[in-house]
């Protein structure tokens, strides 16, 4: 196994032999390639992972929009933006959804930490900006780069 991968578009890799991980921890978005399967070529998941990266920008721009129409209800129902405890708290006002997040908020608050090349999908990790008290928002992505679940 090779103790290191380098693309000259996202920097140096690593392996980790704990994780059976290649990683790249410098810059903003942390980049990993996953081959615990035997099956997997790490050089075909770099050559994923730079395709993905050439159109980074626009993958984050559509991931968000597509996390925020996943989460957004849960968010505005279980995650408030007004104190519930607030005894003037206008109730018809929320009632009305005028405390309610926008997607548009929403898709702003979160921003890309983590990328995995896994076998089959592609897992990201996002800062929730503190929306969900400081969790992190767990999302899954196919191949073509469509979400396939959104989670915190």
């Amino acid at each position: 196994m090779e103790k290191s991968i380098k693309s000259e578009l996202i920097g140096m890799f690593i392996f980790n032999e704990t994780f059976h991980t290649y990683e790249q921890n410098e810059g903003e978005v942390h980049w990993e390639l996953d081959i615990r399967n035997e099956r997997v070529h790490v050089h075909e998941m770099m050559k994923r992972a730079e395709k993905l990266y050439v159109c980074l920008e626009e993958f984050d721009k559509k991931a968000k929009v597509a996390i925020a129409e996943e989460l957004i209800e849960y968010k505005n129902d279980f995650w408030p933006e007004y104190d519930e405890n607030d005894e003037h708290l206008d109730w018809d006002a929320v009632d009305a959804g005028e405390y309610d997040m926008t997607k548009e908020t929403f898709e702003r608050s979160i921003t890309l930490m983590d990328i995995v090349m896994r076998e089959n999908d592609i897992y990201c990790e996002y800062n929730d900006g503190d929306l969900f008290g400081g969790h992190r928002i767990h999302a899954s992505f196919d191949n073509e780069y469509n979400l396939l679940a959104a989670e915190i």
